[in-house]
């Protein structure tokens, strides 16, 4: 990236949404309604919903590849639709349908990129250590994992101050998703600011300082994931050696469920705090304890408990 600082908003956020709506007309659904929410410059953030939640929809409205109904964005501190070609220029964008020239080679396919975008593909010799394609061949015979790998390239090749990426690891083999992952990792050390929509929570869990949950169009958590991790707290599996009554494990402050084992072994789902469990527990003679975290993915089911998911937007 260039070594001059971002040029933020006045509030000194690299993406403002406000508000923002979507109504489609034809048939009339609403896509997305109020959405509001900040990056901030080097931050990675995540933006987390099942397919139809209203992730893409979001993200072509901050392109001004589509018009939003109501709502205001500003990406840089200058308006996505009075200035987008300005904006454009500083981005690197990855579509969730990426539709590539088949008729190009690979290498002239990157080239042309440049060229439009008005910048060297500076990144480009080491994206392709990690991201390995035939640049000679048409693009016509990648396959489709090939084909989402030379996004992330012409994503990233020419150094950009954002990037936006939509579902990138879709139609990648797990050793490519892994290697993409190791990527944005060390992008996050390098102080890029990334934008990335995914509906799978453990993609973005180790890269992303901020996640946000979008269902049916309305975002309903903008929150650390640590912060999340918080509201999955912990399982604590322990094993005694004593008799212990289940009525004082439930009556621990905290504790929202005991599960009992054979073998006088309990499994405590803790919210808070693990302290008054470890004292309580230490009235006992413990074989065994272990202590995890709960899995993000329940803390993020607990959004959609509902009905299961968005129906209504795209």
């Amino acid at each position: 990236m260039d070594d001059g600082p971002v040029t933020c908003s006045p509030t000194g956020q690299v993406i403002q949404v406000s508000a923002l709506s979507k109504i489609y007309r034809s048939p009339q659904i609403r896509a997305l309604s109020g959405v509001s929410f900040g990056v901030e410059p080097g931050e990675v953030f995540g933006f987390l919903g099942p397919n139809g939640a209203g992730k893409t929809t979001t993200i072509r409205c901050m392109l001004d590849l589509i018009r939003p109904t109501e709502g205001r964005i500003t990406i840089f501190g200058l308006d996505s639709r009075q200035d987008s070609i300005a904006i454009h220029r500083r981005i690197g964008y990855l579509p969730g349908d990426l539709r590539l020239p088949g008729d190009l080679t690979a290498r002239r396919f990157l080239n042309h990129y440049s060229r439009l975008a008005g910048r060297e593909p500076v990144l480009l010799p080491e994206l392709l250590e990690r991201f390995p394609i035939p640049l000679d061949r048409k693009l016509r015979t990648f396959s489709k994992g090939m084909r989402q790998m030379t996004g992330i390239l012409q994503a990233f090749m020419c150094d950009p101050e954002l990037v936006i990426l939509d579902e990138p690891t879709g139609g990648l083999d797990p050793l490519a998703q892994r290697a993409f992952i190791e990527f944005l990792a060390d992008e996050t050390q390098r102080g890029r600011t990334i934008f990335i929509s995914s509906h799978n929570l453990s993609e973005v869990e180790r890269v992303c300082h901020r996640v946000g949950v979008i269902r049916q169009g309305v975002l309903v958590a903008v929150e650390p994931v640590e912060r999340l991790r918080e509201r999955g707290g912990r399982v604590v599996t322990v094993a005694f050696s004593d008799g212990v009554s289940r009525l004082e494990l439930e009556g621990i402050p905290g504790v929202s469920s005991v599960d009992a084992r054979p073998q006088n072994v309990y499994q405590l789902k803790v919210v808070g705090s693990i302290d008054p469990v470890i004292k309580v527990l230490a009235r006992h003679h413990v074989r065994r304890l272990e202590v995890e975290e709960a899995p993000l993915e329940e803390v993020f089911l607990r959004f959609y408990s509902d009905d299961g998911g968005a129906r209504d937007a795209r």
